[in-house]
């Protein structure tokens, strides 16, 4: 279970983006299909996904309009749950 540092604001461990690994296969679209999208490093992205770095809320929005979705939770339900406990 992850967890908040009350003192330092930041996560004891990192929250990767399942449901987003599965939308990208599903779809047949790799890291660096996405990231040319987005104009970030693929690296950055690859990070991302793996919970390494945090998202910026901007960021995880375009990801849900490039894959088509409306809703923040369909995309990113890990990170959604975790919002909702803190």
């Amino acid at each position: 279970m992850t967890e908040i540092d009350t003192e330092k604001k930041t996560l004891n461990s990192p929250i990767v983006s399942r449901r987003l690994k599965g939308l990208m296969a599903e779809n047949d679209m790799t890291v660096s299909d996405l990231s040319n999208k987005m104009d970030l490093p693929h690296s950055v992205l690859a990070m991302k996904i793996s919970g390494q770095i945090e998202w910026l809320f901007l960021e995880a929005i375009c990801v849900v309009k490039h894959l088509g979705f409306s809703e923040f939770k369909e995309v990113f339900p890990e990170i959604y749950d975790y919002i909702l406990k803190t």
